[in-house]
C-alpha cells in the first residue's frame, strides 16, 4: 500500500463530539485499536495525580467483573486492553483478533463505564506509587527535570510537576471517593477518539462508536488559559544529592509556540539538528569532541494545541566536569544558534524525520496511534499523508528563523542534580 494514500482508504463518523476512523490494512485477522478522550485536570489542584491513579484502577476489575474474570477472558482470546494518563487526556489501546474486536470494545466501554475502585487493591496501589515517589527522590535526572519545570510551566500546565513531597501528600491521602468524584466529573466523551487499524474492512465505525460511548456522559471541560506573560528571569539552581557522582544538568526556557503555529515545524527541526541524535551539534561537539559526556539531548516539551511549551537541553556530567560542561553546552548551544543551517545538515535532518514517521506507519499499531496524535492535535485525517511533505518543503532560511524568534541562551534556567564537588 503506497504510505501517500492512507487518507483515502479511512473511513469516520461523528457521533456528538465522538469520532470514530477505520482504517483497513493488509494483515490478516489482527486489529490494533487506540483511543483518548479529554480530561483536563487541574494540577495545580493534585488533580493529574488523582488522575494517575484512577487510571491505574480501570484494569483492576469492573461492577460486572473481578480483577481475575478480566483478566482471564482477555487471556483467553490473546488480546491485551491497556489504559494510560496522558496529561490533559486519557488514552486507551487494545490489541486483538477481529473476531474478538466486538468484546474488545465492550470491555473497554465496561471498564470506563463501570470501574470497581476495589478498596484493597486501591491500598496496593497507592504502596507502590510511594515507593516509586521514594525511588525519584535519588533519581538526578527525574529531580533536576521536575525542578526546570517548576521555573519554565505555570502551575496550571500539564508539564508542571508537582513537587515530590506533594505528589506523596496527595496519594497518601487520596480515597476511594476521590477516585469515583473524578471519574464522575471527567470520564466522558468530550472529544473522544477511536482509530482501528487492520483485517477491519467489515467493521462499521458507527457501531463501534456507539458501543464504545455507550452511557457515557459528554463533559464540559476546558483546558487551563495560557498566560504569554513574559519569560520569568533566568535562574540558576544546585540539588544536593548524596552518594549520586554523576551529575543531571537541564537546561530550558519556555517557548512561545502552539502546535498549529507556522514556526512548530521549522523550529522542531533546528532543534533535532542541534540535539535529537547522535549525528547532532550538542553530541558532536559536547560527546564526541571534548569527551564530556556521554550523553546530550535538546528538545521541545510540552507543545500541544492549547498550550505553549520549552526548549529542553539535559546532559549527565561527572563531578568534576560539572562546571565545564555547563559553560561548555551553553557556548555550543549559543555558537550554534548564531551559526547557518546548511542545506546538507537539514536533507539528513529531514530524511531522519521522514525515514522514523515512515517506519512508524509500518504497523497497525504504529498507523493508530499516529491518527490518534494527529488528531489530538487537532489537524484533519489527511495530515497521514502531508506530513512528510509539510516537513520536505521546509527551507534551511525558514529554521534558522524561527530558532531566531524563539530560542535565546540568555534567558536559560539552569538546574543540577547530584553530588557536587565542595567549594
Amino acid at each position: 500500500m503506497a504510505l501517500t494514500k492512507l487518507a483515502s482508504r479511512i473511513r469516520s463518523v461523528q457521533l456528538n463530539q465522538a469520532t470514530a476512523f477505520v482504517l483497513p490494512w493488509e494483515i490478516d485477522s489482527v486489529v490494533s485499536v487506540c483511543g483518548s478522550f479529554s480530561t483536563f485536570p487541574s494540577q495545580k489542584h493534585g488533580e493529574e495525580v488523582i488522575q494517575d491513579l484512577m487510571v491505574s484502577m480501570l484494569d483492576k476489575g469492573t461492577l460486572k467483573r473481578s480483577k481475575i474474570e478480566l483478566s482471564t477472558l482477555l487471556e483467553d482470546c490473546g488480546a491485551n486492553i491497556h489504559f494510560s494518563s496522558a496529561g490533559s487526556r486519557i488514552r486507551f489501546d487494545a490489541k486483538c483478533l477481529k473476531s474478538d474486536l466486538e468484546l474488545v470494545i465492550r470491555l473497554i466501554n465496561e471498564q470506563l463505564l463501570y470501574p470497581l475502585f476495589d478498596e484493597a487493591e486501591f491500598e496496593l496501589l497507592k504502596g507502590r506509587v510511594q515507593a516509586h515517589v521514594k525511588r525519584l527522590e535519588s533519581d538526578t535526572s527525574s529531580v533536576a527535570h521536575d525542578e526546570l519545570s517548576r521555573m519554565v510551566y505555570q502551575t496550571s500546565h500539564p508539564k508542571y510537576a508537582l513537587p515530590l513531597e506533594e505528589v506523596s501528600k496527595v496519594v497518601a491521602s487520596a480515597e476511594r471517593s476521590d477516585l469515583e468524584a473524578y471519574w464522575s466529573s471527567h470520564v466522558g466523551t468530550q472529544d473522544f477518539l477511536v482509530t482501528i487499524v487492520g483485517d477491519a474492512g467489515s467493521v462499521a465505525p458507527q457501531a463501534v462508536l456507539t458501543s464504545l460511548t455507550e452511557g457515557l456522559s459528554l463533559r464540559s471541560l476546558h483546558p487551563a488559559q495560557i498566560d504569554w506573560a513574559d519569560p520569568s528571569k533566568p535562574l540558576s539552581k544546585h540539588v544536593e544529592i548524596s552518594d549520586r557522582f554523576n551529575l543531571d544538568l537541564n537546561i530550558g526556557h519556555r517557548v512561545n509556540v502552539l502546535k498549529h503555529d507556522s514556526d512548530y515545524l521549522p523550529l522542531s527541526l533546528g532543534v533535532f539538528l542541534l540535539g535529537g541524535n547522535f549525528s547532532s551539534h550538542l553530541m558532536g561537539t559536547i560527546r564526541d569532541r571534548d569527551g564530556l559526556t556521554y550523553g546530550i539531548r535538546s528538545a521541545l516539551s510540552g507543545i500541544d494545541r492549547n498550550h505553549w511549551g520549552a526548549w529542553l537541553t539535559s546532559v549527565t556530567l561527572s563531578q568534576e566536569k560539572l562546571q565545564e560542561g555547563t559553560a561548555s553546552t551553553i557556548k555550543e548551544m549559543s555558537r550554534f544558534l548564531e551559526q547557518k543551517t546548511t542545506s546538507e545538515a537539514l536533507e539528513l535532518c529531514k530524511a531522519t524525520k521522514i525515514g522514523s514517521y515512515q517506519l512508524s506507519l509500518s504497523t497497525t499499531g504504529g498507523i493508530a496511534s499516529i491518527l490518534r496524535s494527529h488528531h489530538e492535535d487537532g489537524y484533519l485525517v489527511d495530515r497521514v499523508d502531508t506530513y512528510p511533505s509539510e516537513i520536505e518543503a521546509i527551507p534551511a532560511a525558514r529554521v534558522d528563523q524561527a530558532m531566531s524568534n524563539h530560542l535565546h541562551v540568555d534567558q536559560l534556567h539552569v538546574v543540577s542534580a547530584g553530588s557536587a564537588l565542595a567549594t
